[in-house]
Protein backbone atom coordinates (compact mmCIF):
# COMPACT_ATOMS: atom_id res chain seq x y z
CA UNK A 1 0.00 0.00 0.00
CA UNK A 2 2.82 2.40 0.86
CA UNK A 3 4.59 1.90 -2.47
CA UNK A 4 1.33 2.61 -4.32
CA UNK A 5 0.89 5.92 -2.51
CA UNK A 6 4.47 6.91 -3.35
CA UNK A 7 3.77 6.43 -7.08
CA UNK A 8 0.70 8.63 -7.08
CA UNK A 9 1.15 12.28 -8.12
CA UNK A 10 1.77 14.46 -5.09
CA UNK A 11 -0.24 17.40 -6.35
CA UNK A 12 -1.84 17.03 -9.77
CA UNK A 13 -5.34 15.52 -9.54
CA UNK A 14 -6.49 12.61 -11.63
CA UNK A 15 -8.32 13.62 -14.80
CA UNK A 16 -10.29 11.51 -17.22
CA UNK A 17 -8.38 10.98 -20.47
CA UNK A 18 -11.38 12.30 -22.38
CA UNK A 19 -11.16 15.61 -20.45
CA UNK A 20 -7.39 15.82 -21.02
CA UNK A 21 -7.83 15.23 -24.75
CA UNK A 22 -10.65 17.74 -25.04
CA UNK A 23 -8.77 20.46 -23.13
CA UNK A 24 -5.56 19.77 -25.05
CA UNK A 25 -7.40 20.14 -28.35
CA UNK A 26 -9.28 23.32 -27.42
CA UNK A 27 -6.33 25.11 -25.77
CA UNK A 28 -3.98 24.14 -28.59
CA UNK A 29 -6.43 25.55 -31.14
CA UNK A 30 -6.79 28.75 -29.10
CA UNK A 31 -2.98 29.05 -28.82
CA UNK A 32 -2.45 28.64 -32.55
CA UNK A 33 -5.07 31.34 -33.13
CA UNK A 34 -3.28 33.70 -30.70
CA UNK A 35 0.04 33.04 -32.48
CA UNK A 36 -1.50 33.74 -35.88
CA UNK A 37 -3.26 36.84 -34.54
CA UNK A 38 -0.06 38.22 -33.03
CA UNK A 39 1.84 37.71 -36.29
CA UNK A 40 -0.93 39.38 -38.33
CA UNK A 41 -1.02 42.32 -35.93
CA UNK A 42 2.73 42.80 -36.28
CA UNK A 43 2.45 42.63 -40.08
CA UNK A 44 -0.45 45.09 -40.09
CA UNK A 45 1.33 47.61 -37.87
CA UNK A 46 4.32 47.63 -40.20
CA UNK A 47 3.27 46.87 -43.76
CA UNK A 48 6.84 46.84 -45.08
CA UNK A 49 7.99 44.29 -42.50
CA UNK A 50 11.41 42.65 -43.19
CA UNK A 51 11.15 39.52 -45.33
CA UNK A 52 13.63 37.79 -42.98
CA UNK A 53 10.95 37.85 -40.24
CA UNK A 54 9.06 35.13 -42.11
CA UNK A 55 11.45 32.53 -40.70
CA UNK A 56 10.84 33.61 -37.10
CA UNK A 57 7.09 33.70 -37.73
CA UNK A 58 7.31 30.03 -38.74
CA UNK A 59 9.43 29.04 -35.72
CA UNK A 60 7.04 30.92 -33.42
CA UNK A 61 4.43 28.18 -33.91
CA UNK A 62 5.08 26.13 -30.79
CA UNK A 63 3.37 23.11 -32.36
CA UNK A 64 4.92 23.41 -35.81
CA UNK A 65 8.26 22.93 -37.53
CA UNK A 66 10.53 22.92 -34.49
CA UNK A 67 8.34 20.55 -32.46
CA UNK A 68 8.35 18.07 -35.35
CA UNK A 69 12.14 18.34 -35.67
CA UNK A 70 12.57 17.57 -31.98
CA UNK A 71 10.26 14.55 -32.23
CA UNK A 72 12.41 13.19 -35.06
CA UNK A 73 15.68 13.88 -33.23
CA UNK A 74 14.38 12.25 -30.06
CA UNK A 75 13.29 9.20 -32.05
CA UNK A 76 16.83 9.05 -33.44
CA UNK A 77 18.27 8.87 -29.91
CA UNK A 78 18.98 12.50 -29.06
CA UNK A 79 18.32 13.63 -25.50
CA UNK A 80 16.27 16.77 -24.92
CA UNK A 81 16.87 18.78 -21.76
CA UNK A 82 14.26 21.34 -20.76
CA UNK A 83 14.91 24.29 -18.48
CA UNK A 84 12.69 26.83 -16.77
CA UNK A 85 15.13 29.72 -16.34
CA UNK A 86 18.24 31.18 -18.00
CA UNK A 87 20.48 30.06 -15.14
CA UNK A 88 20.65 26.66 -16.88
CA UNK A 89 24.12 26.25 -18.52
CA UNK A 90 23.25 25.79 -22.21
CA UNK A 91 26.89 25.22 -23.22
CA UNK A 92 27.09 22.06 -21.11
CA UNK A 93 23.91 20.67 -22.68
CA UNK A 94 25.21 21.32 -26.20
CA UNK A 95 28.63 19.88 -25.34
CA UNK A 96 26.96 16.56 -24.47
CA UNK A 97 25.24 16.51 -27.86
CA UNK A 98 21.84 17.13 -26.25
CA UNK A 99 19.19 19.70 -27.17
CA UNK A 100 18.22 22.54 -24.79
CA UNK A 101 14.67 23.96 -24.80
CA UNK A 102 12.95 26.36 -22.41
CA UNK A 103 9.69 24.98 -21.03
CA UNK A 104 8.11 27.88 -19.09
CA UNK A 105 4.52 28.53 -20.17
CA UNK A 106 2.93 31.71 -21.49
CA UNK A 107 -0.56 30.24 -22.02
CA UNK A 108 -3.36 32.04 -20.21
CA UNK A 109 -5.82 29.15 -20.48
CA UNK A 110 -3.56 26.64 -18.75
CA UNK A 111 -3.11 29.05 -15.82
CA UNK A 112 -6.81 28.49 -15.12
CA UNK A 113 -6.14 24.75 -14.93
CA UNK A 114 -3.32 25.42 -12.48
CA UNK A 115 -5.86 27.22 -10.30
CA UNK A 116 -7.35 23.81 -9.49
CA UNK A 117 -4.40 22.95 -7.28
CA UNK A 118 -2.74 26.30 -6.51
CA UNK A 119 -4.00 29.52 -4.94
CA UNK A 120 -4.54 32.38 -7.41
CA UNK A 121 -1.93 34.43 -5.51
CA UNK A 122 0.83 32.22 -6.98
CA UNK A 123 2.69 33.54 -10.03
CA UNK A 124 0.62 32.72 -13.15
CA UNK A 125 3.75 31.56 -15.01
CA UNK A 126 3.96 28.70 -12.50
CA UNK A 127 0.22 27.98 -12.61
CA UNK A 128 0.30 28.02 -16.41
CA UNK A 129 3.27 25.62 -16.61
CA UNK A 130 1.59 23.15 -14.27
CA UNK A 131 -1.67 23.50 -16.19
CA UNK A 132 0.15 22.78 -19.44
CA UNK A 133 1.50 19.57 -17.93
CA UNK A 134 -1.96 18.56 -16.71
CA UNK A 135 -3.19 18.35 -20.31
CA UNK A 136 0.16 17.50 -22.00
CA UNK A 137 -0.01 20.73 -24.02
CA UNK A 138 3.64 21.79 -24.33
CA UNK A 139 5.60 19.77 -26.92
CA UNK A 140 8.89 20.89 -25.37
CA UNK A 141 7.93 19.93 -21.84
CA UNK A 142 6.55 16.58 -23.00
CA UNK A 143 9.62 15.76 -25.10
CA UNK A 144 12.14 16.67 -22.38
CA UNK A 145 14.09 13.77 -20.86
CA UNK A 146 14.96 15.90 -17.84
CA UNK A 147 14.24 19.47 -16.72
CA UNK A 148 16.66 21.91 -15.08
CA UNK A 149 14.82 24.13 -12.58
CA UNK A 150 16.83 26.84 -10.81
CA UNK A 151 15.13 27.61 -7.50
CA UNK A 152 14.96 31.38 -7.93
CA UNK A 153 11.66 31.88 -6.11
CA UNK A 154 9.12 29.98 -4.01
CA UNK A 155 6.94 29.35 -7.06
CA UNK A 156 9.71 27.61 -8.99
CA UNK A 157 10.65 25.62 -5.91
CA UNK A 158 7.17 24.09 -5.70
CA UNK A 159 6.98 23.80 -9.51
CA UNK A 160 10.00 21.51 -9.40
CA UNK A 161 8.23 19.30 -6.85
CA UNK A 162 5.03 19.14 -8.90
CA UNK A 163 6.79 18.24 -12.15
CA UNK A 164 9.00 15.64 -10.46
CA UNK A 165 6.08 13.18 -10.65
CA UNK A 166 6.49 13.15 -14.43
CA UNK A 167 10.09 14.03 -15.28
CA UNK A 168 13.54 13.83 -13.72
CA UNK A 169 14.08 17.28 -12.20
CA UNK A 170 17.56 18.72 -11.75
CA UNK A 171 17.55 21.46 -9.14
CA UNK A 172 19.97 24.36 -9.17
CA UNK A 173 20.38 26.66 -6.18
CA UNK A 174 21.52 30.13 -7.30
CA UNK A 175 22.92 32.04 -4.33
CA UNK A 176 21.05 35.14 -3.23
CA UNK A 177 24.33 37.05 -2.83
CA UNK A 178 26.70 36.84 -5.78
CA UNK A 179 29.51 39.13 -4.58
CA UNK A 180 30.61 36.68 -1.90
CA UNK A 181 33.47 34.17 -2.34
CA UNK A 182 31.70 31.48 -0.34
CA UNK A 183 28.50 31.59 -2.41
CA UNK A 184 30.43 31.73 -5.69
CA UNK A 185 32.23 28.53 -4.73
CA UNK A 186 28.87 26.91 -4.00
CA UNK A 187 27.56 27.97 -7.41
CA UNK A 188 30.59 26.45 -9.17
CA UNK A 189 29.77 23.17 -7.47
CA UNK A 190 26.17 23.44 -8.75
CA UNK A 191 27.56 23.72 -12.29
CA UNK A 192 29.72 20.62 -11.80
CA UNK A 193 26.78 18.63 -10.45
CA UNK A 194 24.65 19.56 -13.48
CA UNK A 195 27.55 18.59 -15.76
CA UNK A 196 27.66 15.11 -14.21
CA UNK A 197 23.88 14.69 -14.55
CA UNK A 198 23.96 15.72 -18.21
CA UNK A 199 26.77 13.24 -18.92
CA UNK A 200 24.92 10.43 -17.14
CA UNK A 201 21.64 11.09 -18.98
CA UNK A 202 23.21 11.37 -22.42
CA UNK A 203 25.96 8.80 -21.98
CA UNK A 204 28.30 11.36 -23.55
CA UNK A 205 31.42 12.63 -21.85
CA UNK A 206 31.80 16.40 -22.03
CA UNK A 207 35.33 16.69 -23.40
CA UNK A 208 37.50 19.78 -23.61
CA UNK A 209 37.03 19.99 -27.38
CA UNK A 210 33.26 19.49 -27.24
CA UNK A 211 32.90 22.16 -24.57
CA UNK A 212 35.08 24.58 -26.53
CA UNK A 213 32.92 24.05 -29.61
CA UNK A 214 29.73 24.60 -27.60
CA UNK A 215 31.05 27.82 -26.05
CA UNK A 216 32.12 29.11 -29.46
CA UNK A 217 28.72 28.22 -30.91
CA UNK A 218 26.97 30.27 -28.21
CA UNK A 219 29.46 33.12 -28.63
CA UNK A 220 28.46 33.32 -32.30
CA UNK A 221 24.80 33.42 -31.24
CA UNK A 222 25.60 36.26 -28.84
CA UNK A 223 27.43 38.14 -31.58
CA UNK A 224 24.36 37.96 -33.84
CA UNK A 225 22.10 38.81 -30.90
CA UNK A 226 24.11 41.92 -30.06
CA UNK A 227 24.19 42.94 -33.69
CA UNK A 228 20.39 43.01 -33.69
CA UNK A 229 20.22 44.95 -30.42
CA UNK A 230 22.75 47.49 -31.73
CA UNK A 231 20.44 48.24 -34.66
CA UNK A 232 17.68 49.18 -32.21
CA UNK A 233 19.68 52.08 -30.77
CA UNK A 234 18.98 54.43 -33.67
CA UNK A 235 15.81 55.42 -35.49
CA UNK A 236 13.59 52.29 -35.45
CA UNK A 237 14.12 49.91 -38.37
CA UNK A 238 12.45 47.03 -36.50
CA UNK A 239 9.49 47.05 -34.16
CA UNK A 240 10.04 45.94 -30.59
CA UNK A 241 7.64 43.03 -30.85
CA UNK A 242 9.54 41.64 -33.82
CA UNK A 243 12.86 41.92 -31.98
CA UNK A 244 11.37 40.29 -28.87
CA UNK A 245 10.04 37.41 -30.98
CA UNK A 246 13.46 36.92 -32.59
CA UNK A 247 15.10 36.90 -29.17
CA UNK A 248 12.64 34.44 -27.68
CA UNK A 249 12.74 31.90 -30.51
CA UNK A 250 16.39 31.31 -29.58
CA UNK A 251 15.04 29.44 -26.55
CA UNK A 252 13.71 26.53 -28.61
CA UNK A 253 15.21 26.83 -32.10
CA UNK A 254 18.39 25.14 -33.34
CA UNK A 255 20.92 27.73 -32.16
CA UNK A 256 23.22 27.54 -35.21
CA UNK A 257 20.33 27.99 -37.63
CA UNK A 258 18.90 30.76 -35.45
CA UNK A 259 22.25 32.57 -35.52
CA UNK A 260 22.35 32.39 -39.31
CA UNK A 261 18.78 33.70 -39.62
CA UNK A 262 19.43 36.59 -37.22
CA UNK A 263 22.44 37.64 -39.28
CA UNK A 264 20.28 37.54 -42.42
CA UNK A 265 17.73 39.74 -40.68
CA UNK A 266 20.47 42.18 -39.63
CA UNK A 267 21.77 42.34 -43.21
CA UNK A 268 18.30 43.45 -44.30
CA UNK A 269 17.93 45.93 -41.45
CA UNK A 270 21.32 47.54 -42.11
CA UNK A 271 20.18 48.29 -45.66
CA UNK A 272 17.07 49.89 -44.22
CA UNK A 273 19.21 52.12 -42.03
CA UNK A 274 21.04 53.33 -45.14
CA UNK A 275 17.74 53.91 -46.95
CA UNK A 276 16.10 55.49 -43.88
CA UNK A 277 13.30 52.94 -44.24
CA UNK A 278 11.96 53.13 -40.69
CA UNK A 279 9.37 50.93 -38.99
CA UNK A 280 7.88 53.98 -37.24
CA UNK A 281 8.50 57.71 -37.17
CA UNK A 282 11.90 58.64 -35.69
CA UNK A 283 10.20 60.80 -33.03
CA UNK A 284 7.94 57.96 -31.83
CA UNK A 285 8.17 57.64 -28.01
CA UNK A 286 10.92 55.14 -27.21
CA UNK A 287 9.83 52.70 -24.50
CA UNK A 288 11.75 50.27 -22.34
CA UNK A 289 10.00 47.27 -20.71
CA UNK A 290 11.28 45.73 -17.51
CA UNK A 291 9.83 43.28 -15.01
CA UNK A 292 8.23 39.84 -15.23
CA UNK A 293 9.22 37.81 -18.32
CA UNK A 294 6.74 37.98 -21.21
CA UNK A 295 6.41 34.48 -22.63
CA UNK A 296 5.14 33.90 -26.16
CA UNK A 297 2.39 33.85 -27.29
CA UNK A 298 -0.26 35.13 -24.85
CA UNK A 299 1.99 37.53 -22.95
CA UNK A 300 2.36 39.69 -26.07
CA UNK A 301 -0.60 41.85 -25.05
CA UNK A 302 1.56 44.60 -23.51
CA UNK A 303 3.98 45.11 -26.43
CA UNK A 304 0.95 44.88 -28.75
CA UNK A 305 -0.71 47.70 -26.84
CA UNK A 306 2.42 49.86 -26.83
CA UNK A 307 3.01 49.57 -30.57
CA UNK A 308 -0.64 49.80 -31.65
CA UNK A 309 -1.75 52.65 -29.40
CA UNK A 310 -2.68 56.15 -30.48
CA UNK A 311 -0.24 57.75 -29.94
CA UNK A 312 2.02 54.86 -30.83
CA UNK A 313 5.18 53.86 -28.98
CA UNK A 314 8.06 51.62 -29.98
CA UNK A 315 9.76 49.14 -27.65
CA UNK A 316 13.47 49.79 -28.24
CA UNK A 317 14.90 47.70 -25.41
CA UNK A 318 13.85 45.59 -22.43
CA UNK A 319 15.36 44.11 -19.30
CA UNK A 320 13.73 40.70 -19.31
CA UNK A 321 15.05 37.15 -19.05
CA UNK A 322 12.63 36.29 -21.86
CA UNK A 323 14.21 38.71 -24.34
CA UNK A 324 17.17 41.13 -24.21
CA UNK A 325 18.91 39.32 -21.34
CA UNK A 326 18.86 35.86 -22.93
CA UNK A 327 22.09 35.99 -24.93
CA UNK A 328 23.51 39.41 -24.17
CA UNK A 329 26.52 38.17 -22.17
CA UNK A 330 28.81 35.51 -23.69
CA UNK A 331 31.04 33.09 -21.80
CA UNK A 332 34.47 34.73 -21.64
CA UNK A 333 37.37 32.25 -21.69
CA UNK A 334 41.03 33.11 -21.04
CA UNK A 335 42.57 29.66 -21.38
CA UNK A 336 40.83 26.86 -23.28
CA UNK A 337 41.43 24.21 -20.64
CA UNK A 338 38.60 22.37 -18.89
CA UNK A 339 38.99 24.12 -15.55
CA UNK A 340 39.00 27.61 -17.01
CA UNK A 341 36.03 26.92 -19.29
CA UNK A 342 33.93 25.57 -16.42
CA UNK A 343 34.85 28.56 -14.26
CA UNK A 344 33.94 30.90 -17.12
CA UNK A 345 30.55 29.22 -17.53
CA UNK A 346 29.92 29.46 -13.80
CA UNK A 347 30.76 33.17 -13.75
CA UNK A 348 28.72 33.98 -16.85
CA UNK A 349 25.52 32.46 -15.49
CA UNK A 350 25.65 34.32 -12.21
CA UNK A 351 27.77 37.48 -12.43
CA UNK A 352 26.08 38.79 -15.59
CA UNK A 353 22.56 38.03 -14.36
CA UNK A 354 20.32 40.89 -13.18
CA UNK A 355 17.53 38.74 -11.75
CA UNK A 356 15.80 40.34 -8.72
CA UNK A 357 16.42 37.13 -6.78
CA UNK A 358 19.82 38.65 -5.92
CA UNK A 359 20.51 41.02 -3.07
CA UNK A 360 23.45 42.74 -1.40
CA UNK A 361 24.06 45.44 1.17
CA UNK A 362 23.80 48.00 -1.65
CA UNK A 363 20.68 46.48 -3.21
CA UNK A 364 20.62 44.79 -6.61
CA UNK A 365 23.09 47.27 -8.13
CA UNK A 366 23.77 45.16 -11.23
CA UNK A 367 20.13 45.35 -12.29
CA UNK A 368 19.94 49.07 -11.60
CA UNK A 369 23.13 49.75 -13.56
CA UNK A 370 21.89 47.59 -16.45
CA UNK A 371 18.66 49.59 -16.65
CA UNK A 372 20.45 52.96 -16.38
CA UNK A 373 22.95 52.03 -19.11
CA UNK A 374 20.24 50.85 -21.51
CA UNK A 375 18.15 53.97 -20.95
CA UNK A 376 21.13 56.08 -22.00
CA UNK A 377 22.27 53.85 -24.89
CA UNK A 378 18.80 53.46 -26.43
CA UNK A 379 17.64 57.04 -25.70
CA UNK A 380 14.62 55.75 -23.76
CA UNK A 381 11.80 58.25 -23.17
CA UNK A 382 9.87 56.17 -20.64
CA UNK A 383 9.82 52.81 -18.84
CA UNK A 384 6.90 50.43 -18.39
CA UNK A 385 7.46 48.26 -15.31
CA UNK A 386 5.43 45.13 -16.04
CA UNK A 387 4.47 42.73 -13.24
CA UNK A 388 2.09 39.77 -13.25
CA UNK A 389 0.28 39.43 -9.94
CA UNK A 390 2.08 36.92 -7.78
CA UNK A 391 5.54 37.79 -9.12
CA UNK A 392 6.75 39.03 -5.75
CA UNK A 393 10.44 39.58 -6.58
CA UNK A 394 9.80 42.02 -9.43
CA UNK A 395 6.93 43.70 -7.58
CA UNK A 396 9.06 44.38 -4.51
CA UNK A 397 11.91 45.93 -6.50
CA UNK A 398 9.68 48.49 -8.19
CA UNK A 399 10.01 51.09 -5.42
CA UNK A 400 13.81 51.05 -5.67
CA UNK A 401 13.85 51.19 -9.48
CA UNK A 402 11.32 54.04 -9.52
CA UNK A 403 13.41 56.04 -7.07
CA UNK A 404 16.43 55.76 -9.37
CA UNK A 405 14.44 56.63 -12.51
CA UNK A 406 12.79 59.61 -10.82
CA UNK A 407 16.26 61.04 -10.16
CA UNK A 408 17.09 60.56 -13.84
CA UNK A 409 13.89 62.31 -14.90
CA UNK A 410 12.67 59.18 -16.72
CA UNK A 411 8.91 58.53 -16.41
CA UNK A 412 8.05 55.02 -15.25
CA UNK A 413 4.65 53.36 -15.20
CA UNK A 414 3.79 50.32 -13.06
CA UNK A 415 1.56 48.00 -15.08
CA UNK A 416 0.24 44.99 -13.22
CA UNK A 417 -1.87 42.29 -14.84
CA UNK A 418 -2.91 38.64 -14.72
CA UNK A 419 -2.79 35.78 -17.22
CA UNK A 420 -6.05 36.91 -18.78
CA UNK A 421 -7.32 38.66 -21.91
CA UNK A 422 -10.15 40.38 -20.03
CA UNK A 423 -8.15 43.40 -18.81
CA UNK A 424 -6.82 44.49 -22.23
CA UNK A 425 -9.35 47.32 -22.55
CA UNK A 426 -8.42 48.77 -19.17
CA UNK A 427 -4.71 48.37 -19.88
CA UNK A 428 -5.11 50.07 -23.27
CA UNK A 429 -6.43 53.20 -21.58
CA UNK A 430 -3.52 53.24 -19.12
CA UNK A 431 -0.84 52.61 -21.76
CA UNK A 432 -2.25 55.28 -24.09
CA UNK A 433 -2.27 57.83 -21.27
CA UNK A 434 1.38 57.06 -20.52
CA UNK A 435 2.36 57.36 -24.20
CA UNK A 436 0.45 60.65 -24.53
CA UNK A 437 2.48 62.01 -21.64
CA UNK A 438 5.73 60.84 -23.25
CA UNK A 439 4.74 62.39 -26.60
CA UNK A 440 3.98 65.69 -24.89
CA UNK A 441 7.40 65.68 -23.23
CA UNK A 442 9.10 65.02 -26.59
CA UNK A 443 7.24 67.93 -28.23
CA UNK A 444 8.34 70.41 -25.55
Amino acid sequence: MASKIEKEPKYIPEMAQSEIDELNKSIKAASIKVIEDNIERMKKTWKNRPKAMEYFDEISNLFGKRAKELEEQKAAGKKIIGYSCIFAPIELILAADAIPVRVGSGWYDTAKLGDRIMPVEICPVIRSTVGAKMVSLSPYLELSDAIVIPLTCDGRTKLSEMLSDFKPIWYMNPPRVKDDTHTLDMWKKEILVIKEKIEKLTGNKITRQKLKEAIEKMQQATKAFRRLQELRKGAPVINGRDAMLVNQTSLWDDIERWTQKVNELCDELEKRVEQKDYSSYPDTPRVMITGTPMIWPDSWKVPNLIEESNPQGVVVVDEQCSSDRILYDPVGVDEWNMSDMLNAISERYIMACTCPCFTSEHGNEDRINWIIDRIKEYKVDGVIYYVVRGCILYAMEYARIKKVLDKMGIPVYYLDTEYTREDVGQMKTRVEAFLEMLEARIDI
